[in-house]
């Protein structure tokens, strides 16, 4: 996910189809880049996608038009033209974003979604871009004066063809407001539907239908805004406030019309999406409105696109229609010699072989290369800017077809009667065979790689059966004690129809609909997909169930707490696909040679060339390599060939595709094992981490405290409240925290209350709440007529606010390992309370497998006292002198800030936290983690967003910081061992194609050559696909006299080291790290021995004292 702190900036995400390789991608990147006002461009050629960042003002039209120069083709989706706002609305036409969402077809390499983001972002108003090769997708946002037929113009310049997937609208406030600036970024409240009106004819009154839908609209509660476009009429009428018909959309426009669509922004807790339709089908009978931004569309789209189906049809039939052609041109060509063809004589100098190869060339080089040739066309366009692989496809093929077009006219001038000109028909056709049989094998392993994000799409159901009363429902399930007394009315849905609170019916193998709890029944549930959980879990009343996972044997009733594109599967689905977008340094490096790999070629084919005909010009026919002397159609023809293996040969495919495919896979990979990487700089940063920070409460713990002491103060004071009143006052002011503390005092609270449902309330008033940070809340509260001043939090609340107070409380007995909560009421203290908490399962293991099998430093950061801190370290084994307490929230990131400032750039530091006051924290470290459960602005702030999942026994999603740190290393080694692939092919294989071992009659041919090119391009795929077989690794169980004495044993000291100490100790790592790769630490410890390891102070040795070596 992106964001952007900088509001002068921003971001758009679009989807790309046609880039074939890295140059591609690389050439559209460095054409954004060099636009003032655009930052940063980042095109992924996997998934097709691009995220642009820059300037609010950058105009929008430019970017079009840099695309289009670019040779890549884009359609844009149909947006409103005319917008009518509700007059109470609190944002106006000026406050919109529209963000359009493009499907393009066409992108084949990195060159040609670069082009597209480029010429996007040259667009003033275009405010985000991004585009995905692998997806096939643009996203664009851009503002409210940027009309559809600007952006449609654009990028049909660049030569591409779109399929729209949705169109959205976001609500900027200028005043105070925040900026989305990441693709399905909300406030959590505002969301926009893009509906078909459906059931139009000129026979109705529709002039009145209008002006009634337009009233109903702005009287509705909860409708914010929006918008109708009317069929055929004109942009320029989409300032119009008035009501009345535009002149120019008579009433057969509107009856017959197809563009007849409304976008309604809307409230969510306010009014649901169905509740907006269900009215408008209410407005005129037999017209009705059809969701077009479905969610279930959109996965279907994308899962056509994932999988390539489109793309592997073209190329089966390319490359079928290639072998029924190719392969009677490749027979007449090496036929036309004998005295058959030799005699069948149309007239002097043209035969009939010879008509009969031209013309099944002619259809191979114009009909079946035209994907080819588009490229070119577009790359002479352009200025000879933007080549790709194709455009060198497509020229060597043009050389071939023009040399023999000229050896055709040259005997037919010449009147040759003997034997047919020598041509080159066949050469051609067996390139575009093997090039286009590549692209097929090439687009089967992209879908391959885009496998885990295809299987989580395909988990979202199309309709859901509901309850039709949900309301009536509930109450009577409430009073007859969770059962069940009579049928209900139920109606099935669109999936996109779904609302919050809901009563969702799931039957037996269904899927889930939604998010949700469970509200009747019980099963057993698969979740699998989305979790990596192999076994099924069992569910019952109150537990909490995920969309898109599948229901075991038994009926279930759900409330629907998320929907659409809120719920945890769409969240993780866009989070898999926004990973794809921002890219790695090493990848952006390769984009750069990419991006001036395919000119280089062109002109080492014509260097190639000319030398050598240089060297057949002024050299004896006796001293030329043996194949210039055995070829019987001359030494021009010979250095022909070597011109055309140099163009053939060369494959930027390969460079392109080394980074984007595994991160696919990788991100793929981690999603399936809980971990959910939000793009490949992540996976490149997350190998150099070496120090990782701890939460403590919800992220080590379980967060759920409990009660284990009370002491209230009240008969000592002037208050004389009873307990129970003590009580009331205390839950009427942590019911509105969230934090841990305040949900276990709240239910203490209702408890002695007696107060036995959630919906349950106290018999108080509450106004003036204040979050005090780092120190507890504060309130005015009024219970029987008299209002009382409560503060409630730790010591720090007592010693910042009522420092009076703190001799009173040095007196009282509380316990120094536990969390102590102190009371204030009206100024006097009022007691204390002790809350403990337990630690999550897996917690000791994970910490452990980290210091002790990976070698990193664990640290532990929290605002809880020194006791609570040193005890939770202790019994998960993280060293005392790395350990922070009593770090007020505002200053957990100050810690990061203070490590890396003292031991410098070589300290990369990762934070795992999981509340609103970790946020700033995983925002400052290297790598932010957030614990999935967390609150959203935590998971906002991080860069990996970790969700459970994995081993049977590892269910804790503290087990994903060890996957994400596993799979980060894993992907960026088969990052570069891609890298590596793709340079040593091109090193050997250029010059073996340019002639250098002709001395040792070792020749390259054309057909050769671009066999060679599919392998390098097909082996960087399949290589990558080896990342789909990473299993989790194995972590054994830490007992409780291996903690305590592992805990003690020596750790590098965050808080007294020093810079210089940290160098030694990392350079002790390295050494370390290739002990643990070699495998004797893992045995060491699966064994149980308890060996000390001690690292020597020059922090170059390691020796295992009681062992029997020494490294």
């Amino acid at each position: 996910m992106v964001s952007s702190a900088d509001p002068t900036t921003t971001h758009s995400l679009v989807s790309i189809q046609g880039m074939t390789c890295g140059a591609c991608s690389a050439t559209i990147t460095e054409a954004l880049e060099k636009q003032d006002g655009i930052t940063k461009a980042s095109i992924s050629l996997v998934t097709e996608d691009g995220l642009i960042t820059h300037s609010v003002n950058y105009d929008p039209k430019n970017i079009i038009t840099i695309i289009e120069d670019c040779g890549f083709d884009a359609q844009l989706q149909k947006q409103q033209q005319k917008s009518i706002l509700k007059p109470n609305a609190s944002t106006t036409k000026s406050d919109m974003l529209k963000q359009t969402v493009l499907g393009i077809v066409g992108m084949t390499c990195g060159a040609c979604s670069a082009s597209i983001t480029e010429a996007l972002e040259s667009i003033t108003g275009v405010t985000y871009v991004s585009v995905s090769l692998i997806t096939e997708e643009a996203l664009v946002k851009h503002v409210s004066s940027v009309t559809s037929d600007q952006l449609k113009e654009v990028i049909e310049n660049c030569g591409f063809d779109v399929t729209s997937i949705r169109t959205t609208d976001t609500t900027e406030v200028n005043n105070g407001g925040s900026q989305s600036n990441g693709v399905g970024s909300s406030d959590g409240t505002d969301e926009e539907a893009c509906l078909k009106i459906m059931g139009l004819h000129p026979d109705m009154d529709l002039v009145e239908f209008r002006y009634n839908l337009e009233a109903y609209l702005q009287n509705v509660p909860g409708i914010t805004s929006f918008e109708i476009s009317w069929d055929n009429q004109d942009d320029e009428d989409d300032t119009a406030q008035d009501l009345s018909m535009s002149p120019r959309t008579s009433v057969e426009d509107m009856a017959l019309g197809v563009g007849n669509e409304l976008i309604v922004a809307y409230n969510s807790t306010t009014i649901g999406i169905r509740d907006v339709v269900d009215g408008l089908d209410a407005l005129q009978s037999g017209v009705s409105f059809v969701v077009v931004n479905s969610l279930d569309q959109s996965s279907a789209t994308q899962l056509k696109l994932l999988s390539k189906i489109k793309d592997i049809k073209y190329w089966s039939n390319i490359v079928i229609q290639s072998l029924i052609f190719g392969i009677p041109i490749i027979i007449f060509v090496h036929t036309e010699r004998i005295n058959f063809w030799k005699t069948k004589i149309l007239f002097p100098g043209f035969f009939l072989v010879t008509l009969l190869e031209t013309i099944l060339a002619t259809y191979v080089q114009f009909r079946l290369g035209a994907k080819y040739l588009q490229k070119f066309v577009s790359f002479v366009k352009n200025n000879f800017k933007g080549a790709s692989m194709d455009v060198l496809v497509s020229i060597s093929t043009l050389v071939t077809y023009i040399f023999s077009i000229v050896s055709i006219v040259i005997s037919v001038w010449q009147g040759d009667k003997e034997a047919p000109p020598k041509v080159l028909f066949d050469t051609l056709a067996m390139l575009i065979t093997f090039v286009s049989f590549g692209k097929l094998l090439e687009n089967k392993a992209k879908g391959a790689t885009s496998s885990a994000l295809s299987r989580l799409l395909s988990l979202t159901p199309s309709t859901c059966t509901i309850i039709s009363d949900s309301t009536q429902y509930l109450q009577e399930l409430s009073n007859n004690n969770d059962k069940l007394q009579q049928d209900y009315q139920t109606r099935t849905i669109s999936i996109d129809l779904v609302q919050p609170n809901d009563i969702a019916i799931v039957l037996p193998g269904g899927k889930v609909p939604a998010d949700g709890v469970i509200v009747f029944g019980e099963s057993e549930i698969d979740e699998s997909l989305i979790t990596g959980e192999p076994l099924p879990i069992h569910k019952q009343n109150g537990d909490p169930v995920i969309g898109g996972s599948i229901n075991g044997p038994h009926l279930i009733h759900i409330k629907v707490t998320k929907t659409g594109r809120k719920s945890q599967l769409q969240q993780i689905i866009n989070l898999v696909k926004e990973s794809q977008v921002n890219k790695a340094p090493v990848q952006r490096f390769s984009d750069y040679v990419a991006a001036r790999f395919v000119p280089s070629v062109i002109m080492l084919a014509i260097a190639t060339f000319t030398i050598w005909a240089l060297v057949c010009a002024t050299m004896h026919i006796d001293g030329l390599p043996m194949i210039f002397r055995q070829n019987e159609n001359g030494k021009f023809f010979v250095c022909l060939q070597l011109a055309i293996s140099v163009i053939v040969v060369a494959c930027p495919c390969a460079l392109g595709l080394a980074a984007p495919t595994a991160v696919m896979v990788g991100t793929g990979v981690g999603a399936v094992n809980g971990v959910l990487i939000k793009g490949a700089d992540i996976l490149e940063k997350t190998t150099s981490v070496n120090i990782i920070l701890f939460d403590k409460t919800g992220t080590l713990t379980t967060g759920e405290m409990t009660v284990v002491k009370t002491k209230p103060v009240i008969e000592k004071n002037s208050l004389k409240l009873s307990i129970s009143d003590w009580w009331k006052l205390i839950g009427s002011v942590e019911c509105n925290s969230e934090h841990p503390v305040g949900k276990a005092l709240t239910k203490m609270a209702k408890s002695y209350c007696g107060l036995t449902f959630e919906e349950d309330s106290f018999d108080t008033m509450i106004k003036n709440v204040n979050i005090l940070l780092g120190a507890g809340i504060e309130a005015n509260v009024t219970l029987q007529s008299k209002e009382y001043n409560i503060q409630v939090g730790n010591y720090n609340l007592v010693k910042e606010n009522f420092p009076q107070l703190l001799s009173q409380i040095d007196n009282e007995d509380f316990s120094l390992v536990n969390t102590v909560i102190h009371i204030v009421i009206n100024g006097e203290y009022s007691g204390y309370i002790e809350l403990s908490d337990s630690l999550k399962e897996g917690s000791r293991e994970v910490i452990n497998y980290l210091r002790y099998s990976e070698g990193y430093i664990v640290g532990l950061v929290t605002g809880d006292n020194k006791g609570a801190a040193l005890k939770i370290g202790k019994e998960v084994g993280i060293a005392e002198q790395n350990i922070y307490y009593e770090v007020s929230p505002i200053h957990k990131d100050k810690v990061i800030s203070d490590l890396k400032t003292k031991f410098g750039p070589s300290a990369s530091i990762a934070f795992v936290g999981d509340g609103i006051n970790d946020a700033p924290a995983l925002a400052k470290a290297d790598i932010g983690m957030a614990i999935s459960s967390g609150t959203d602005i935590a998971i906002e702030s991080a860069d990996i967003v970790l969700i459970g999942g994995g081993q049977r026994r590892q269910q804790s999603d503290l087990y994903g910081v060890i996957n994400a740190l596993k799979i980060s290393s894993t992907t960026f080694q088969r990052i570069k061992m891609n890298f590596v692939w793709a340079v040593i092919y091109n090193i050997f294989m250029l010059p073996f194609a340019m002639g250098c071992f002709l001395p040792l009659n070792l020749m390259l041919p054309p057909v050769a050559a671009s066999i060679a090119m599919m392998i390098s391009s097909l082996s960087v795929v399949m290589n990558s696909l080896l990342l789909k077989f990473y299993k989790a690794p194995t972590i054994d169980s830490v007992d409780k006299v291996d903690l305590e004495m592992i805990c003690n044993e020596d750790d590098f000291d965050l808080r007294n080291g020093t810079a210089e100490e940290f160098e030694i100790w990392k350079r002790g790592r390295s050494n370390w790290n290739k002990v643990v790769r070699l495998g004797w630490i893992k045995s060491i410890f699966s064994s149980r021995r308890r060996n000390r390891i001690t690292r020597r102070a020059s922090g170059q040795d390691y020796q295992l004292v009681s062992g029997n070596f020494t490294v």
